[in-house]
């Protein structure tokens, strides 16, 4: 659970921390030379739902793995893959639900 709250918190710094270049807004912030991101003019629906497809990507895969009959089975290079996709996934899922947040609270003021 503090897990996933760090991973929001930072998710939100990464949003409001480093700002936007040429329209484009990065999703994460300590990456300096970052090409993943969203357009800055993207809208809270719009960045809500990326967010939630990335979520179901991600839930699918977990599901996936928890039901594959020989898991124990999967070699070590298939299973640190799919530990990489799940956090890719919930990290951009995180950085995606945040800058719905900002813009959200962008369009209220």
């Amino acid at each position: 659970m503090n897990e996933t709250i760090t991973l929001q918190s930072e998710a939100g710094q990464a949003v409001s921390d480093s700002g936007t270049e040429n329209g484009f807004t990065p999703l994460r912030h300590d990456e300096p030379h970052c090409v993943i991101g969203y357009l800055s003019s993207a809208s809270a629906p719009d960045l809500y739902d990326e967010a939630t497809l990335r979520q179901s990507a991600l839930l699918g895969l977990l599901c996936a793995l928890s039901s594959a009959p020989a898991s124990n089975e999967l070699s070590p290079s298939n299973l640190q893959c799919c530990i990489q996709a799940l956090r890719i996934l919930s990290e951009d899922a995180a950085a995606l639900y945040a800058g719905a947040w900002q813009a959200l609270q962008a369009e209220r003021h």
